[in-house]
């Protein structure tokens, strides 16, 4: 297995330091924003100067060394050198009031990929800090279905090649005139290696509501083509837990739902991401069998995730009972 390594430099303006050498569990996960800040906190000075972070994963420990900057010094640098670029999208080429999609586009180099709301086994979810005019609102950043990314002995659940994240931006009534759409964006871009990037993107659209595309409305269709959807009437939810599994079963009450074909768990540490899903037929449901995660200590009431039903993804919660009580259900009504 090769180690994967996270790197940047350390301010020059800074007092030097020694070389460091600390351990934490590989699988921690950073999920709130602030926790997530305060991850890139720590990489924010190791974007300037003279010398470098390396961060492995290896042998179940993640290892972070300091060492100098001339040993990679090639590795850092320009917004090329972190293999993803970034850019500020919408579906129609001006804005109206109301509901609009913009996006963020990533242009990933191959072998490259960034993650998922749900990264997986190592990694972080792209942030966005948005600046927009006044009485502007810009909604949460939606994911599109991600795909398993298999690295050595790690799972992560992500994107290669492309993505677009969307935001759905609310405009006011009164708004007029040409508006200035901007967002300071932060990332994680890995193959072995693992380099968080930042970026700001800029967009200047019109306010006339013509609904003209834009030159990038295929791919903001296509992003939101992926977006998760509620499940349709008349199917049911349930799920139990058996020693180091959960057991998860789909009933629907019509033929036109599809086949289900796969799970991806939306909270981090409740599932052993390497342990595929295994989808069988029982009588006249689905079940659906996942690995309990080893960081999990405590029941959970539900595990949520994105069910893949014929190439359709629906959002999913189980509510999760013991094995001597099962018989919880979630229907969609």
């Amino acid at each position: 297995m090769k180690p994967r390594i996270h790197y940047g430099r350390l301010s020059a303006a800074e007092p030097q330091q020694k070389a460091f050498l600390t351990t934490e569990a590989q699988r921690t996960r950073r999920n709130s924003t602030e926790s997530f800040l305060e991850f890139f906190s720590q990489w924010t000075p190791c974007l300037r100067g003279e010398k470098l972070m390396l961060k492995f994963a290896f042998g179940g420990h993640v290892l972070c060394v300091l060492l100098v900057m001339s040993l990679i010094s090639s590795a850092i640098g320009t917004d090329a050198a972190q293999h993803a670029r970034l850019t500020l999208i919408s579906e129609y080429a001006d804005l109206k009031p109301g509901e609009n999609w913009i996006g963020l586009r990533f242009q990933i180099d191959p072998g490259w990929h960034i993650y998922w709301m749900n990264p997986g086994d190592s990694g972080e979810p792209p942030r966005a800090s948005w600046h927009l005019p006044s009485g502007f609102q810009a909604g949460e950043l939606q994911f599109p279905t991600p795909t398993r990314i298999h690295d050595h002995s790690l799972i992560d659940y992500g994107y290669e090649n492309g993505a677009v994240l969307l935001s759905k931006l609310t405009v006011p009534p009164n708004a007029s005139g040409s508006i200035d759409l901007s967002a300071d964006v932060r990332w994680l871009v890995c193959r072995e290696v693992c380099i968080p990037g930042r970026g700001s993107v800029v967009l200047k659209l019109p306010l006339s509501g013509s609904n003209a595309p834009s030159s990038d409305a295929g791919l903001m269709r296509a992003a939101e083509s992926q977006l998760a959807r509620d499940l349709p009437r008349g199917v049911v939810l349930s799920g139990r837990s058996t020693g180091d599994q959960f057991v998860l079963q789909v009933a629907s009450k019509t033929r036109q739902f599809g086949v289900v074909k796969d799970f991806f768990p939306l909270d981090p540490g409740q599932l052993e991401n390497t342990a595929i899903p295994k989808i069988k037929m029982v009588k006249d449901m689905v079940e659906i069998t996942v690995k309990r995660s080893e960081q999990l200590s405590q029941p959970i009431q539900s595990l949520r995730g994105i069910l893949m039903v014929d190439g359709k993804a629906y959002r999913a919660s189980f509510p999760i009972s013991s094995a001597a009580h099962s018989g919880s259900r979630a229907s969609s009504q």
